[in-house]
């Protein structure tokens, strides 16, 4: 019976006091005020970064398909305000005069998992830019976009966030044969809101 006393009495001391709980509460709350504004930074790096991967990985299947049918490709590229970007690869039937008509097109792609990017290309205009076109041996076609200087990328597809400035991720088209390269951050233009 004494054995019993015993562990009664030391069960109802056992716990946590108020002013212990309070403290681990308010130190976890620190701790996630410091790492908070990390992580968000983070996922809106990867989140730019996976739709730059996919815009590239877009054109390079727009140039393989125009030479692996042997008819020309157009990739277009579309801003959609509050919603998620998209592109489409389109047939083009008549290279000295190329026209996409967009709200023909039923083959749009969305870009990104969010309404948080924004894409701006660099050669046209930010509500419908300039598609980029690919004859029928995978070269770019250039009749369609403004004459670039010689130092100048052919085509730049440039994706941010709608909240800041960086992270700035861009796919840009380099030589009339096709070749891209990917920048980031101060290597890309910025990006246009209009």
């Amino acid at each position: 019976m004494k054995r019993r006393r015993v562990l009664n009495s030391r069960s109802s001391t056992d716990g946590f006091t108020l002013i212990e709980i309070l403290v681990v509460v308010i130190i976890t709350g620190i701790l996630f005020a410091i790492a908070a504004p990390n992580w968000v930074a983070f996922v809106n790096q990867q989140r730019v970064s996976a739709a730059r991967t996919q815009v590239s990985q877009a054109i390079r299947n727009a140039q393989s398909k125009a030479s692996r049918t042997k008819v020309a490709q157009a990739i277009v590229f579309e801003n959609r305000i509050g919603q998620s970007l998209r592109y489409a690869i389109v047939p083009i039937s008549d290279t000295n005069a190329p026209v996409v008509d967009r709200t023909k097109i039923k083959t749009w792609e969305n870009i990104g998992d969010a309404s948080a990017l924004r894409l701006s290309v660099a050669q046209g205009d930010f509500a419908s830019p300039p598609p980029l076109i690919f004859n029928i041996y995978g070269s770019v076609i250039t009749t369609n976009l403004p004459t670039a200087a010689l130092d100048q990328p052919l085509y730049t597809v440039t994706i941010g966030t709608t909240r800041s400035a960086n992270p700035r991720r861009c796919v840009r088209v380099t030589t009339l044969l096709g070749a891209t390269e990917e920048a980031s951050d101060s290597a890309c233009p910025p990006n246009r809101t209009s």
